[in-house]
């Protein structure tokens, strides 16, 4: 662990607005941003053979600045394979998984406050519940069994404890005090553990759907993908099924075929009462009732990536965001549409480019 000092200045400024007439006094108050990076949404670029890095895109679309971290912090890096960031008030943890590195910022003006570089193995995701980081590490890929939640102390940026889930251990999102960890990696696995951090333990655990498909010429059971939480029901994505839960019972309370011709289905988002998932560069929406799969996508991008389709999907405030992989070796893009499927800007951003992350 290492922990820098730093200091932030939040400016918060009042202007008084005065009429000319003395009948009419009246005040205005402006908030000053709180930092360069305020209003406005990080892209992820996970890297390659270099450091990846996080680009600053501002709300309006129309300003980008590169590489941010390593400009704000004097040539710093973020070490290999970022792969996810969450955020705590004004602090984001940015994880990079080929270097087993939490990298702690500012979010607003990106200066480095601290470090956690021991006692993770393989980090993926994270999470705060009740003062701790929660982050999910893959350990050794040649098996399940030794995949694990590191426990972090955010006062200290230590590692106090390691709970080993016994599968694999994938995204983690919590919920009325539950943290829900997807146990599937790479279209493999088929479970949700339900964690409760009171106790580091797994209390219940949630199966969905699985079917055989064929990876690299064998056979291979293919499961869950990706998962939502939303007004106290899991949606879970199992590339041809799209499966709701009841969080209370943990029962199974729907479940939808999706059949595409274009593949299998990814990306789970829900935004206002609407579940969108992507199908190969496509993107396709649905009430979050529908008892049916929608047969025409809200828009189609161009692509020629061989593995970075849809390489990370977003939707928020309006907008539908697309990340495209590229060649994983050069600067690729970013795509960001209105919710008809009108392409509103293409932005080049880094090597890799995996998620979004809204910073207003």
């Amino acid at each position: 662990m290492k922990l820098t000092k730093f200091l932030m200045g939040a400016f918060i400024g009042s202007i008084l607005l005065s009429a000319c007439s003395d009948d009419d006094d009246f005040t205005g108050e402006i908030d000053e941003p709180l930092g360069t990076y305020d209003n406005g949404f990080f892209v992820l670029n996970e890297g390659s053979q270099t450091a990846g890095t996080v680009t600053y895109v501002s709300q309006d679309l129309q300003t980008s600045e590169q590489a941010i971290y390593q400009f704000v912090n004097e040539g710093d890096d973020l070490g290999n394979y970022v792969q996810s960031i969450f955020f705590n008030d004004d602090l984001a943890y940015i994880i990079s998984n080929g270097s087993n590195l939490i990298t702690v910022v500012n979010r607003y003006t990106f200066e480095l406050v601290g470090k956690v570089d021991s006692g993770l193995n393989v980090p993926r995701y994270g999470v705060v519940e009740n003062g701790k980081a929660y982050v999910t590490n893959q350990a050794d890929f040649s098996t399940n069994e030794d995949d694990y939640v590191a426990i972090i102390n955010l006062e200290t940026l230590q590692v106090e404890e390691t709970v080993i889930i016994g599968d694999a251990v994938e995204f983690i999102e919590e919920e009325d005090g539950l943290l829900y960890i997807q146990n599937a990696t790479y279209d493999t696995g088929n479970k949700v553990a339900v964690f409760n951090p009171t106790t580091n333990t797994v209390d219940n655990t949630i199966e969905t759907y699985t079917y055989t498909g064929t990876l690299y010429g064998s056979p291979n059971e293919f499961g869950l993908n990706s998962f939502e939480i939303e007004d106290g029901f899991l949606y879970t994505l199992s590339g041809s099924y799209l499966e709701k839960f009841n969080l209370n019972s943990l029962e199974l309370e729907s479940s939808i075929p999706l059949a595409y011709e274009d593949g299998d289905a990814y990306n789970i988002d829900i935004e206002d009462n609407q579940i969108y998932f992507t199908v190969g560069t496509s993107v396709y929406r649905m009430g979050i009732n529908a008892e049916e799969a929608p047969e025409e996508a809200v828009l189609t991008y161009n692509s020629n990536s061989a593995y970075g389709v849809m390489y990370g999907f977003e939707v928020e405030d309006n907008r539908i965001y697309i990340a495209d992989g590229g060649d994983f070796g050069s600067d690729s893009f970013v795509e960001v549409y209105d919710l008809q499927g009108n392409l509103l800007n293409n932005i080049t951003v880094g090597v890799g480019p995996n998620g979004f992350y809204f910073n207003d």
